[in-house]
């Protein structure tokens, strides 16, 4: 996952730097706008993987283009952290009779467990400008495909596990994988200065996934698939569109 959000944030950097195209006025009409953003949020996780996950948080980023017409294109990478993890016999084959977890000095483990997964999509969508409004502003619905995964994530503060070290940490992390589609629907804003650029609303994932582990070391069972895997969030982000206005000083956004 790592190494996959590396590569998305060089290939969205690679757009910052692109060179951008001269446009008019926001309010005078409707642009063509190529630009990056960033989003957060939270949310929680429902079918199949609510059995496993809980709520918490999301980051994302993504790179879109705007069309005159008001449709929008491009791709979006979407990361979930700090899921709390209910997952059914979790670590109990590492676990002491009184429920404690010892490390490799003897210790009792100061351990963090957390749901994490990475939604990647190429999305497509319009922006339904408000009568008498910015018609660069209004309702924006997206939908999106693509593949979604997800696995549970161990951090320990203080000595080491071995147990959660490679390679047995593969046999309780839960590696799921599978495709994906996503719906959303919040209030797009452009503005005419250019500085202020947003959009909110609420995300909807929808995934059919494969377990991607022979066996789960601590409950000695196989996950059974195929899993209805679903989420759904409420999502904020910050917009940098790749223009600048025209006028006797340029600016870049």
């Amino acid at each position: 996952m790592k190494y996959t959000a590396f590569a998305s944030l060089c290939f969205l950097w690679s757009f910052m730097c692109a060179p951008s195209v001269a446009q008019r006025s926001v309010r005078d009409s409707s642009l063509f706008s190529p630009h990056i953003h960033i989003q957060g949020g939270g949310g929680a996780a429902l079918g199949d993987l609510g059995d496993r996950f809980g709520s918490g948080g999301a980051f994302g980023a993504g790179f879109h283009v705007k069309f005159r017409s008001g449709w929008f294109a491009g791709m979006n990478a979407n990361f979930g952290f700090g899921y709390s993890v209910e997952e059914e016999g979790m670590l109990s084959n590492l676990l002491t009779p009184n429920g404690q977890l010892i490390d490799n000095e003897g210790q009792v483990a100061l351990l963090t467990i957390s749901g994490r997964c990475g939604l990647f999509t190429i999305d497509g969508g319009k922006l339904l400008p408000i009568a008498g409004k910015n018609p660069n502003s209004g309702i924006l619905i997206l939908g999106g495909v693509g593949s979604l995964h997800h696995r549970i994530h161990f951090e320990n503060t203080e000595n080491p596990i071995t147990q959660l070290d490679q390679p047995y940490l593969s046999g309780y992390d839960r590696l799921t994988w599978g495709v994906a589609v996503k719906e959303f629907v919040g209030y797009w804003h452009m503005s005419d200065n250019g500085l202020v650029n947003w959009f909110g609303g609420l995300e909807f994932w929808q995934a059919r996934t494969w377990p991607q582990r022979l066996m789960n070391f601590d409950t000695q069972q196989v996950d059974e698939g195929p899993r209805n895997d679903r989420l759904f969030s409420l999502q904020v982000g910050w917009v940098f569109h790749i223009y600048k206005r025209s006028s006797s000083v340029e600016h870049w956004y």
